[in-house]
């Protein structure tokens, strides 16, 4: 993570939302349908934590493809939120047999919890300030026996990159702060990976 923070850094968290809305079709381009060897790791170990027909909740789940699709294809019922009205609107038509819908997951009400809660990808577009109104929501989602699987950056700060020309924001917490988050609501980190270039974090509550 950049530290300083380099100019126009709040600027690209900022706009992070309308970049994803104006490129949404350029996002399900380059994004693709396909799982990686990361995504599929990764989704086989939380599908193995969950029981047949459980609810999942994907956050940030952008056009639905690969993440939610390859869920509803094992016969969980997913509802799939995604910041982009674009996204949400492909994702809903594209795959009916979900539940998609337009939500920021800053302010996420949806009155249910999941058995599994998935922030693929997603939440570390947010900034550090953003991630901590975020996080908490999120995991208020969890039903009492549940999973709940995030990736992150590496340390509290914030990143720049470059997607199709336009600048990429990427932040982080630090990882005492996803620790403490997981664990003042229960949950105990089963596996995950701390590494230079990002994190994953996968945790459970029995209960």
């Amino acid at each position: 993570m950049s530290d300083p923070v380099a100019p126009g850094v709040f600027d690209a968290a900022a706009d992070i939302v309308d970049l994803y809305d104006r490129r949404s079709s350029d996002w399900i381009a380059d994004r693709g349908t396909v799982l990686t060897e990361a995504d599929r790791l990764w989704l086989d170990r939380f599908i193995a934590s969950l029981a047949p027909g459980d609810t999942v909740l994907d956050v940030g789940c952008g056009s639905g493809r690969p993440m939610a699709a390859a869920l509803l294809d094992r016969g969980f019922p997913v509802t799939g939120v995604d910041s982009s009205a674009g996204l949400a609107a492909h994702a809903a038509a594209d795959l009916p047999t979900g539940r998609f819908l337009q939500a920021d997951m800053r302010t996420l009400k949806l009155g249910q919890t999941f058995a599994g809660v998935l922030a693929w990808h997603s939440l570390f577009h947010l900034s550090p300030e953003d991630q901590r109104l975020a996080l908490p929501g999120l995991l208020a989602h969890c039903a009492p026996r549940s999973v709940v699987m995030f990736s992150s950056g590496p340390r509290l700060g914030h990143a720049m990159g470059e997607w199709r020309g336009e600048p990429l924001y990427h932040g982080s917490l630090e990882p005492e702060a996803y620790e403490a988050e997981l664990a003042g609501h229960g949950f105990w980190i089963e596996s995950g990976v701390r590494a230079d270039d990002g994190s994953v974090w996968f945790a459970r509550r029995d209960g």
